[in-house]
């Protein structure tokens, strides 16, 4: 007998903890993968979910009825705002508040610019890293309003502040002098890049699903032939688009890391790699 109630009482400690552990769990889901990698700079302890599959295209997730649910549950919820990727998140927002979730839309905070063409916004904000610098900004406030770790996500903040401005500088001084000012690009995905740093970028279709019609590659061969361009710079998904336009142009095709999927390298050593390619494309000294 005695032993049963020392093992109950056992128990009872045990389970008192694991719900105190539960409860003290700090559970945030991110819209898609650059995101959830910024959370992670901040919150460190955090247990940060990416709402988008890997191997999935963000442009045409479709969400779950239990990708859903999974949300009333969490902290917090980070996602971009009236993009392609995530907007279906607006739509469920002012429940998820009511519920206690806090729920962070980062277009309320910082300014996003527009595609070339119509109204619909570029959600490619993660490739310029002064935007970068914003978006941790938000976050860090966000999470100080609802934890007492105020100090140590200051502390977080100013690391990765300091590695994105030295970051933004190796940009600015890299690309601040090339014999080109044209790059050719698979599809839009470098507007913020090449508006930050003075380059303009020409994609080959505006999505990568897109077909390269006739039309657009005499456009572009002539262009191409015209500015001396010898590279085309594609991402994964346009890796198609990028060999169907260098065949009919000579050019040689590279490639550069968008950081929308889960990546062996971090943040910093991709845009690093991607920095090599702009680089070599704008025959920067």
């Amino acid at each position: 007998m005695k032993r049963f109630i020392i093992f109950l009482f056992a128990l009872l400690i045990f389970v008192s903890c694991s719900q105190q552990s539960e409860k003290s769990e700090f559970t945030v889901y991110t819209s898609f993968y650059p995101i959830q990698e910024f959370t992670k700079w901040i919150i460190p302890e955090a247990k940060v979910y990416n709402l988008i599959p890997q191997g999935v295209d963000p442009h045409h997730f479709e969400p779950s009825l239990k990708d859903i649910q999974k949300l009333y549950k969490a902290n917090m919820i980070i996602y971009l705002g009236n993009t392609d990727i995530d907007r279906w998140i607006d739509k469920i927002r002012d429940e998820l508040n009511q519920k206690g979730v806090k729920v962070v839309r980062l277009q309320d905070y910082i300014s996003l610019q527009k595609y070339s063409s119509g109204d619909e916004i570029d959600p490619h904000v993660w490739l310029d890293p002064l935007k970068v610098l914003e978006i941790i900004k938000v976050i860090k406030d966000k999470a100080q309003e609802i934890t007492q770790k105020k100090d140590e996500y200051e502390k977080n903040f100013l690391i990765y502040s300091d590695k994105l401005k030295k970051l933004d500088t190796d940009y600015r001084q890299t690309l601040s002098n090339c014999q080109l000012k044209d790059v050719i690009v698979t599809h839009e995905f470098l507007n913020y890049l090449s508006q930050k740093y003075g380059f303009k970028s020409h994609f080959i279709v505006h999505d990568p699903e897109q077909e390269l019609s006739l039309k657009r590659i005499k456009e572009l061969k002539d262009f191409i032939k015209k500015n001396s361009i010898e590279y085309i710079i594609s991402e994964p998904e346009g890796d198609r688009i990028a060999k169907a336009l260098a065949e009919e142009t000579g050019a040689k095709t590279m490639k550069f890391n968008t950081f929308h999927q889960i990546s062996q390298q971090d943040y910093f050593q991709t845009m690093n790699e991607n920095l090599k390619v702009l680089k070599t494309a704008l025959k920067c000294k």
